[in-house]
């Protein structure tokens, strides 16, 4: 019966991360509690259709999953910004987890059907490895609370072209420090500019070429170039002060930015050697 519900709570905790999905409508949650309920038919009914139904609920909803998975981090709208990418490859994860697990109870039926259950025992000893690995990395991650949905912000005048779209969103950005914001999502970041969360996110990585984390991360590392200029300031606190949760991300994005740490920049900046940025904003 549990094995039955991991697909179904899977979806439902991942399309949390998506607005107007299946977990923003309680009416539409039932429809996924039928599989579970199919499962505890048949254990009573038709017991010799238990495999093959597992089978089929497990490649089902590594199907949905993988269709989510295969629209990118930026469809994750109401994850936080800088998560979104986590969170896909969680998504990702899990979705592998259930395509598996469809393998190997496949392969376990053949097993037993066919020779008598002989490579039974290493099918399951081969897949349990992977599929607690894959599923722990999933659930660590899709089980992170989702940023409370706002009230529209008034609707603006939509721009008629991805450059117009960007420059609107890096004046915004800028405007109201919006980079600032550890809670910021492609949905709360759509409504304060008055545009479409697809709009937005088809403008960044048509001009940019990058997906809006890092778009937003851009303006991140550039405030904590600023703040680096003061060799006061530690670099943990202007972590936390530009935006970013992690050290670790921060680390990772800065390089990526400037191609050198947020330590090497200061001392370099100190000694007047200018390392060389590459920001996407700066692409538009």
């Amino acid at each position: 019966m549990f094995a039955s519900a991991v697909g179904p709570l899977a979806w439902i905790g991942f399309a949390a991360f998506v607005s107007r999905q299946e977990s923003q409508n309680v009416r539409r949650l039932w429809p996924h509690a039928l599989p579970t309920a199919l499962i505890g038919v048949l254990a009573i009914a038709r017991p010799q259709w238990l495999d093959v139904t597992l089978i089929v609920i497990f490649a089902l909803y590594a199907v949905l999953l993988a269709r989510l998975a295969w629209r990118g981090s930026d469809a994750l709208d109401l994850a936080r910004i800088e998560e979104a990418p986590l969170v896909h490859r969680a998504l990702q994860a899990m979705a592998a987890t259930l395509l598996l697990a469809a393998i190997a109870d496949s392969l376990i039926s053949v097993s037993i059907r066919w020779f008598e259950g002989a490579f039974a025992a290493v099918i399951v000893s081969a897949a349990t490895v992977p599929l607690i690995l894959l599923l722990g990395i999933g659930a660590a991650i899709a089980s992170r609370n989702t940023t409370p949905s706002e009230k529209g912000e008034t609707p603006r005048l939509v721009p008629d072209s991805d450059s117009a779209v960007v420059a609107t969103l890096i004046a915004l950005i800028e405007e109201q420090q919006l980079y600032r914001d550890h809670n910021l999502t492609l949905q709360r970041l759509a409504r304060k500019a008055g545009i479409p969360a697809r709009l937005l996110s088809k403008a960044v990585n048509g001009v940019c070429g990058h997906n809006l984390s890092q778009f937003i991360n851009d303006f991140r590392v550039a405030e904590a170039c600023r703040l680096l200029e003061n060799a006061d300031i530690p670099i943990t606190t202007l972590t936390y002060d530009v935006g970013f949760l992690t050290k670790s991300n921060f680390n990772r994005e800065f390089r990526r930015v400037t191609g050198v740490s947020p330590t090497d920049w200061r001392a370099r900046r100190a000694s007047r050697q200018e390392p060389t940025l590459k920001f996407a904003r700066r692409s538009s």
